[in-house]
């Protein structure tokens, strides 16, 4: 055979110099960051990392981003005090948001599910109006 430049791993009888893999061994990955609430979509902590909320579980793929174009939208942020309330109770109040197309002024109850990948969905809901009386 001609020498192609690569080596295969298994001829190798050496010990590789970043160690072997053993798939059977348990490897304890640190989450890091501070736990702000459970997974909806399989219970483990999230966490506060510099980009977003993240599952703990690595195989897991929820993830709430803190530069949310949903959220920019209507011209708030994903807080850590949204991004809790979210987790707890899957819904949270907004008020005095701003609707970059419109420029309206709204308050409404962000909606939060999640779809068949493990991403975050969000629904507005609107609070009902009270009906003015004609003889304002």
């Amino acid at each position: 055979m001609a020498d192609n430049g690569w080596v295969d791993a298994a001829d190798i009888e050496e010990e590789l110099p970043f160690g072997g893999f053993d798939n059977s061994e348990d490897v304890e990955v640190p989450a890091g960051g501070d736990v702000i609430g459970k997974c909806p979509v399989c219970g483990a902590d999230v966490v506060d990392r510099d980009q977003a909320y993240f599952c703990s579980d690595y195989d897991c793929s929820f993830a709430l981003w803190k530069n949310n174009r949903f959220f920019q939208s209507i011209t708030k942020e994903m807080t850590k005090e949204l991004a809790t309330e979210l987790l707890e109770k899957g819904e949270a109040k907004l008020e005095k948001c701003v609707s970059v197309r419109t420029g309206k002024t709204f308050n409404c109850v962000v909606k939060m599910t999640t779809d068949d990948e493990e991403r975050a969905q969000f629904a507005l809901e609107f609070p009902k109006r009270k009906k003015k009386s004609k003889e304002d």
